[in-house]
């Protein structure tokens, strides 16, 4: 089905709320989702004249991928800056970092926020309810949608942020400079005392603790 007629299309804008009029972006990652959500409604108005089922899932996707992407960046700011306060070390940095198979999940979690969406656009092609009906549905879906995206987003990068955060707290081990400072202490001791005639010299050392003695 299309949505040809110019007074069916016109009630798109004030049926997609606060898709259109969203509340003002409070972080970096805020502003950063405003682009994408500015990029869906551009889609969906220049498609305006074939807002199919399968275009609106097209446009849906395609933000979805957007928004993993600037989730994924930002989680990946976050480990990076926390590694660079604690010193966190290189070799064990690249294993805490989102991989692919964390990057595919997110974008699953993500993409699972337009559940009922997929169900509301598949009545645009069905034809079971009115043009404008289906419409109204449709976009109800797609503001709700987009409202749990905004909230799965923002609960990744809470769960994230208690990785970044122990990351942050991370200390270096003081055990290796404990135990290499006990024997270059005891090593010490012992030149120490053969130098001093306590205890006897090595072959290996007389050349030394002669010319030690001849000063």
């Amino acid at each position: 089905m299309t949505a040809g007629a110019d007074g069916f299309v016109a009630e798109l804008g004030p049926l997609l709320g606060r898709v259109i009029a969203p509340p003002e972006a409070k972080t970096p990652v805020d502003a950063a989702l405003e682009v994408v959500r500015l990029e869906l409604l551009t889609g969906l108005f220049e498609q305006r004249a074939a807002l199919d089922g399968p275009t609106w899932l097209s446009l849906w996707e395609s933000a979805v991928e957007r928004a993993a992407r600037v989730v994924l960046a930002e989680l990946e700011r976050q480990i990076l800056d926390a590694a660079a306060v604690s010193r966190y070390p290189a070799k064990r940095l690249a294993a805490v970092l989102p991989d692919g198979e964390e990057a595919r999940i997110l974008k699953a979690r993500l993409s699972a926020a337009g559940s009922g969406l997929e169900e509301a656009v598949e009545r645009l092609d069905r034809g079971s309810q009115s043009p404008p009906e289906a419409l109204r549905r449709a976009a109800g879906e797609l503001v709700a949608a987009w409202e749990r995206l905004l909230i799965t987003a923002h609960a990744e990068l809470r769960r994230w942020h208690q990785r970044a955060t122990a990351i942050e707290s991370w200390r270096r081990s003081w055990w290796p400079v404990l135990l290499i400072g006990a024997g270059l202490l005891i090593l010490a001791l012992w030149l120490g005392l053969v130098l001093g005639g306590y205890l006897p010299s090595p072959r290996w050392l007389a050349p030394f603790a002669n010319w030690i003695w001849n000063l």
